[in-house]
């Protein structure tokens, strides 16, 4: 006999409110029809990071937002995109590590490198929270609306580990608050892709 009586009661289905300040793990889910292991290549020829970001902090924690990252293909628009993905890869990066978008030092560019796209894996970055509206019979998504980058107002609280909800992001003129309720995801990277 199995019993469930003490499993964890199913996990809503709301999506994470617009403009929900968080911070963030990445994972690259593994690639399908290419050599490469990271990319996944659609019928149209479009190549993509298949992201899979995980909230690391109360309330939210382990929530996930799902998100294609093109970085090539055969048309106009998937060049388009994949410029898209460079600038918020740039972002990412810049956010994780601290780099003002503005340092063009040797160190900040250094930062601004990767060898593989495997090198996105695991990097913690602070985002705003975004709601895509569904379309052709999905459902509504949650999406990065924005990458959050040093010198926003709520970026070190974010990347401290403080998730901020709507309403809650009044910068304070006091001194920092430090987050003491954040329960921090040990991993959220699923084994396969580590």
């Amino acid at each position: 006999m199995f019993d469930f009586n003490d499993a964890t009661p199913q996990i809503s289905g709301d999506l994470i409110p617009a403009k929900t300040y968080a911070k963030v793990i990445a994972a690259i889910r593994p690639g399908k029809g290419t050599a490469d292991m990271w990319i996944t290549k659609s019928a149209s020829e479009f190549e993509y990071l298949n992201m899979e970001f995980t909230v690391v902090s109360a309330p939210m924690a382990k929530r996930k937002i799902f998100q294609n990252a093109g970085v090539g293909g055969v048309t106009d628009g998937h060049e388009k995109a994949a410029n898209i993905t460079r600038s918020f890869i740039r972002a990412m990066l810049e956010s994780a590590r601290g780099i003002d978008p503005k340092d063009e030092s040797e160190k900040a560019q250094k930062a601004r490198r990767i060898q593989s796209w495997g090198d996105l894996v695991e990097l913690e970055f602070a985002v705003e929270v975004g709601i895509e509206k569904g379309k052709d019979g999905y459902d509504d998504k949650n999406k990065i609306q924005r990458v959050l980058l040093p010198g926003h107002a709520m970026y070190a609280k974010v990347m401290a580990g403080e998730t901020i909800l709507p309403g809650d992001d009044k910068p304070s003129s006091t001194v920092p608050h430090v987050a003491t309720n954040s329960s921090p995801v040990a991993s959220a990277v699923p084994a396969w892709a580590r």
